[in-house]
């Protein structure tokens, strides 16, 4: 029983993993055109004094996409900040009772993220944005993409820490730290 529900949920995992790799791509992509259109304007505001009209409504709705995009990728990959600090210098029950209640505590904020934003994306969605004449919904969408995706990621590493025997916690606690390691406990980044 407890096999298959590891093989489930490695499948699930492995489907999210390619989602992400997925995500990944697209921010990847929306980045370079924000660096694009933001140099092209600013060339056409500074060399010919002609900027476009359009280049600040999409490269913020560029931005707030990469940036909710971004996110659910931390949380997938469960690289969002921490006191690791302090975590590691906790007994492997604390450890995982904490991985726990945070995972539940991020699910239940991405949920009301997505209510929330659900209601601010419609009331948006029938106004129009001076010079693209979109949407401004598609300016509070990633509310709700980025929320579900959260939601999503949240859950599923819930489950898997939920899954993970006490011993993981302690061989962890025990391994040699690496000066990556170091650095991440101290603030850092690899």
């Amino acid at each position: 029983m407890k096999n298959t529900f590891r093989t489930g949920i490695e499948k699930i995992n492995s489907f999210f993993n390619k989602l992400s790799s997925l995500e990944s791509f697209i921010c990847c992509y929306l980045l370079i055109i924000l660096v694009l259109i933001t140099f092209a304007q600013v060339c056409m505001r500074f060399l010919f004094n002609s900027p476009f009209s359009w280049a600040e409504e999409v490269t913020l709705m560029f931005l707030v996409w990469f940036g909710y995009l971004c996110m659910a990728l931390d949380i997938h990959t469960d690289s969002h900040a921490a006191l690791y600090f302090l975590y590691n210098k906790m007994p492997a029950p604390i450890r995982k009772a904490a991985d726990l209640i945070r995972h539940g505590l991020l699910t239940w904020l991405f949920v009301e993220m997505v209510k929330y934003g659900g209601q601010i994306t419609k009331l948006n969605m029938a106004k129009r944005q001076p010079a693209t004449q979109f949407s401004q919904g598609w300016l509070f969408a990633p509310l709700v993409v980025g929320g579900i995706l959260m939601v999503v990621y949240s859950i599923l590493n819930f489950i898997i820490v939920l899954e993970k025997p006490l011993s993981e916690y302690q061989k962890e606690s025990q391994k040699e730290k690496t000066i990556d390691d170091l650095n991440i406990e101290r603030g850092g980044t690899v």
